[in-house]
């Protein structure tokens, strides 16, 4: 496999490892939302140093421009960055696609055409290369959605427990008042 297609089955292990880990009750929801919460403020600080160090920042204060720094915290979160990697892997899916209908074509062309047995071989070959790399990038395209989707339900659930635990905590201080 070459660069892109290991990197990509890397991709799909640890997709795997992060959905069973969010599956499995083991890791509590309030952690999960700590999490997001830090990865969000690692790609705030992280632009705001690349605008610091470029130079832009000056740039910005000297113009009085600040709302490039509320278009930088729309467009560099972890969401847009989420939807940019979903991109990616959709447009490699659909490469894929394109890959097997390419070899399939030239496959039926060798199967009416006298081509020797090493042709065949090879079509066989390229047909099973390109069907791994469907599979690979699809499956690698739908977990990603899956994960998106149970996130966003746990992430829901941890701000639900917490906005119970606040009226559990005003009802019993009412109660014993």
């Amino acid at each position: 496999m070459t660069i892109l297609w290991s990197s990509v089955y890397g991709v799909l292990v640890v997709e795997i490892g992060l959905l069973v880990a969010l599956l499995v009750s083991l890791i509590s929801t309030s952690w999960w939302c700590y999490l997001v919460a830090a990865i969000n403020r690692l790609i705030e600080e992280t632009s705001g140093k690349i605008l610091q160090y470029s130079g832009v920042k000056t740039a910005i204060e000297t113009l009085n421009a600040t709302w490039v720094y509320d278009w930088r915290r729309k467009l560099f979160n972890a969401h847009m960055f989420f939807w940019t990697f979903v991109g990616f892997l959709g447009l490699l899916f659909l490469n894929c696609l394109r890959q097997l209908w390419m070899v399939e074509i030239i496959r039926t062309e060798h199967k009416y055409q006298a081509v020797d047995e090493m042709a065949k071989l090879v079509d066989n070959v390229n047909m099973f290369r390109a069907q791994r790399n469907v599979y690979i990038s699809g499956l690698t395209l739908f977990l990603a959605l899956v994960i998106k989707r149970v996130f966003s339900l746990v992430i829901t659930l941890g701000r639900v427990r917490d906005e119970r635990d606040k009226y559990k905590k005003f009802f019993t201080e009412q109660k014993d008042s």
